[in-house]
């Protein structure tokens, strides 16, 4: 079953990270979580990966390069996204 990329955020920020999201990762997700509401649960992450053509293997990287730059969030268990675009 995918995990939510929340979940997958959380697990990262516990290891040593190897490898970097590119911007273009970074946008195409940003992209795929406004298009689906802001925010990222266990009932449209398959859709948000699918939307911005990420593997799950990546998206933990791409949903850690977001956390760290202040562009989302956890709340509740799901990952929302933070832009002017989204309450």
């Amino acid at each position: 079953m995918i995990r939510t990329l929340a979940l997958a955020a959380l697990a990262l920020a516990a290891a040593p990270a190897f490898a970097q999201a590119t911007e273009e990762q970074k946008s195409a997700l940003q992209a795929a979580i406004q298009a689906n509401g802001c925010r990222v649960t266990a009932e449209n992450n398959a859709a948000i990966l699918e939307a911005a053509g990420l593997a799950e293997a990546d998206a933990a990287t791409v949903v850690q390069a977001l956390l760290d730059a202040g562009l989302a969030v956890i709340d509740g268990g799901a990952l929302v996204l933070i832009s002017d675009s989204c309450p």
